[in-house]
């Protein structure tokens, strides 16, 4: 069966190929970001715990990713993320979200 290219009807988002085959990336932080040559830069880290001698715990950052973006991907990513925020707070009694 050869995919569809076109669109059907009316589209409510921009068809990415590959969009269920993208890894999902979960992080923590954000310890360095800079920019460099136009391209802004920004490294994601999550936070570890691992046993250590003595019933103790260590605790450590491990790097997840290495985002890479011009300006446009980056002001987007911001636009998406402040829209992601908005969407999980909470709303004053009586008014609609």
């Amino acid at each position: 069966m050869t995919p569809q290219t076109t669109p059907t009807g009316p589209q409510e988002f921009v068809p990415v190929e590959g969009m269920l085959d993208a890894p999902v990336i979960f992080f923590e932080i954000c310890p360095t970001i800079g920019s460099h040559h136009g391209i802004i830069n920004v490294l994601l880290a999550a936070g570890l715990a691992e046993p250590a001698p003595d019933a103790r715990v260590k605790s450590r950052l491990k790097a997840v990713a290495h985002l890479r973006m011009t300006s446009a991907g980056a002001t987007q990513l911001r636009d998406s993320i402040d829209k992601a925020l908005l969407i999980g707070a909470p709303v004053a009694a009586g008014k609609a979200s």
